[in-house]
């Protein structure tokens, strides 16, 4: 009897292969299902994305029809272009705003609902939670922009019941900034906040029963056991949010179309301003549409493989 080896033991190779096969089926089948996807994303993105760099190398503008090869020469302009500068400092600050303050968003009103809200009311305060970002971004922008008028906007209804005089939201500079990046964080935070409280509510409610018999805060609960737990789902909608982020040129241009002066104008909308807008120097646009897809791709990479490892 001692000699003999156990089942488990004589079982465990094969058991190994089995499962390894399985993975690498399972892979293929993944990769198979999600080609066509791929095929189609890349006719649609691929040609533009070289016709754009093709074009950073030329000198196009709307004045003249022809164009010759200039190499790098747009790319060298813009070190010194003080109003592109400016133009990513705002994209910079807006991406932090939008990401942070959705996140926040999302993650105090997905909590405050799992815990205050019972049965048929968090239903329809998830629903009505979903209606803003149903709303088309221009629809969205006109209506806050009406919303902020100094005249009629009930954003200062309050201050006038209060004798202070109305605030300029969208003309003040140092104002106009926040106040568009509040209407995406009213879209995007509510949007994710129903995200955050679906994932609480497959949870299981074991260790949350633990914490709360030895006397944990909600807030202590939340933070220590149920968010760590959504870590996968947090990562990903951070990362949605942020590239989304990066695609905010019609809700700006709808509310402040990049003013008070340059206030508001970040690069993608610069980059519009440069080279259909105001000078038709298409092919400075484009240099710039390359930097910004060369540099938030290699930021967005780093990122990605750090919070993979945390995750």
């Amino acid at each position: 009897m001692n000699s003999a080896s156990p089942p488990e033991v004589t079982r465990a190779p094969g058991a190994m292969v089995g499962r390894r096969h399985r993975y690498l089926q399972q892979r293929r089948f993944a990769l198979l299902a999600a080609s066509p996807a791929f095929m189609v994303l890349a006719l649609l993105s691929i040609p533009p994305t070289v016709g754009a760099l093709v074009l950073s190398l030329r000198n196009m503008s709307l004045e003249r029809p022809t164009s010759h090869w200039v190499g790098f020469a747009n790319f060298v302009r813009m070190w010194g272009d003080r109003r592109l500068w400016n133009a990513l400092e705002i994209t910079l600050l807006w991406e932090l705003i939008t990401v942070a303050g959705t996140m926040l968003v999302a993650v105090l009103a997905g909590i405050a609902l799992y815990e205050r809200v019972r049965g048929r009311a968090r239903d329809a305060l998830s629903v009505a939670f979903l209606l803003p970002i149903l709303l088309p971004r221009i629809s969205a922008g006109l209506i806050w922009r009406f919303m902020y008028s100094p005249l009629m906007g009930i954003m200062n209804y309050p201050m006038s019941l209060l004798g202070m005089r109305p605030v300029a939201f969208l003309s003040e500079p140092h104002v106009a900034l926040y106040a568009v990046a509040a209407v995406d964080v009213w879209q995007w935070g509510l949007f994710f906040a129903v995200i955050v409280l679906k994932s609480l509510q497959t949870l299981p409610r074991s260790p949350i029963e633990a914490a709360y018999l030895d006397h944990a805060s909600v807030w202590q609960i939340h933070w220590f056991i149920s968010l760590p737990a959504l870590r996968g789902t947090i990562i990903t909608m951070l990362f949605v949010k942020g590239v989304e982020s990066l695609r905010s040129f019609d809700l700006i241009y709808t509310m402040t179309a990049g003013g008070p002066g340059v206030a508001t104008e970040t690069l993608d909308l610069y980059a519009y301003q440069v080279g259909i807008g105001i000078s038709g120097r298409l092919s400075y646009a484009a240099a710039m549409s390359v930097l910004l897809t060369i540099v938030t791709t290699i930021i967005f990479s780093i990122v990605w493989k750090r919070t993979r490892r945390w995750s």
